[in-house]
């Protein structure tokens, strides 16, 4: 009788010695529900239009090319107001600022790279 008792319970402590706590559990950190995500090529942003509702705005910014690079966002005075680190394949930077509703450019700011086409638009709407 004892064994039937004791397989039970040494099985239900096998299981949850194997199931990780949730505070064993490494991960990310989570990403706000309303961030936009970007990802970054050579030499492309996609999407390259981005529509937010300010005031706050969240890029979720990945870098998928060989080519290290980096999302800038600048007013029409040429003012940068929010940027990425500099990220390498792989890398993924969260970046957030108020913005005032209009119109931003977005671009990689590395020498050349908006010109190679790395640039666009990003509208900011009034909540």
């Amino acid at each position: 009788m004892r064994t039937r008792i004791l397989i039970p319970a040494l099985l239900l402590g096998l299981v949850a010695c194997s199931t990780p706590a949730a505070s064993d559990q490494t991960s990310e950190s989570p990403v706000a529900a309303d961030a936009i995500a970007i990802n970054l090529a050579d030499f492309m942003i996609d999407p390259s239009q981005l529509e937010a509702v300010g005031p706050t705005v969240i890029l979720e910014v990945t870098s998928d090319g060989p080519t290290p690079h980096n999302l800038t966002v600048r007013n029409a005075a040429g003012d940068v107001l929010m940027a990425t680190d500099d990220l390498s394949a792989g890398d993924t930077d969260t970046i957030s600022g108020e913005l005032e509703p209009g119109e931003y450019t977005i671009f990689c700011s590395f020498a050349g790279h908006e010109s190679l086409g790395m640039s666009g638009t990003l509208t900011v709407a009034a909540p």
